[in-house]
């Protein structure tokens, strides 16, 4: 006990020197601030998410601090990318992608970090788990942060298309206006549309709901980012 206690006070002097420790935060409630949160990406803003992921030319110079942190329940309209963390992709142990939905985190997948970069972790080779238990052993159809590119359905993960009365996925940023399919019509931008229950979703007809935001987290090996 007196070894761990020790270990854990020295945590945030290693967690100091690889990033401020305001960027990390205890995701998934097991006591400890091993995440740091890398992007937020925010609805109907009429800002291409995409974009300010990959580059950020159309997030702000200065975001404000509701962006920055996890008390969902905060107000905030910019995307907000964190580009220390992005432009430095590496020594990553998992990255962690979270829907969130009134002010809630209401759905997470976790993806293995190693051997990747911060534009393909999200595929079906690096998915761990995630709070739709049916995408085990599924093999979508289109599966990535550029998802479809000519019809700029990004961070998706797509069931099947079938006409566009039975599309069906778990989630999507839809990143654009005049769009061809009813279901991702809206009078604004992005939109984010997640399959509500534990599985896939018809888009039309199913149990799914339009998020507010979306957030990506990144877990680095070593325990490096763990602080007591």
């Amino acid at each position: 006990m007196e070894i761990r206690f020790f270990f854990l006070c020295l945590l945030p002097v290693v967690l100091e020197a690889l990033a401020p420790a305001e960027e990390f935060f205890d995701v998934l409630g097991t006591g400890l601030k091993e995440w740091r949160l890398v992007f937020r990406g925010t609805a109907y803003i009429n800002k291409s998410m995409y974009v300010a992921y990959k580059d950020g030319s159309n997030v702000p110079a200065v975001v404000r601090d509701t962006c920055r942190q996890t008390n969902w329940s905060q107000p905030c309209d910019t995307h907000y990318r964190n580009a220390d963390a992005l432009n430095n992709w590496n020594n990553i142990m998992e990255v962690l992608f979270g829907v969130i939905d009134r002010g809630q985190l209401v759905k997470t997948a976790v993806f293995k970090g190693d051997h990747t970069s911060y534009m393909n972790w999200l595929s079906e080779g690096h998915y761990i788990n995630s709070s739709w238990p049916d995408l085990n052993g599924q093999h979508p159809h289109i599966y990535g942060i550029k998802g479809d590119d000519g019809l700029r359905r990004r961070f998706f993960i797509s069931h099947n298309y079938n006409g566009c009365s039975n599309d069906a996925g778990w989630v999507v940023v839809v990143d654009r206006l005049n769009v061809p399919c009813d279901w991702e019509k809206d009078e604004a931008f992005p939109i984010i549309k997640y399959a509500a229950a534990e599985k896939f979703e018809n888009w039309n007809t199913g149990n799914f709901r339009n998020a507010d935001g979306i957030a990506v987290f990144v877990k680095y090996s070593g325990g490096s980012s763990i602080v007591g």
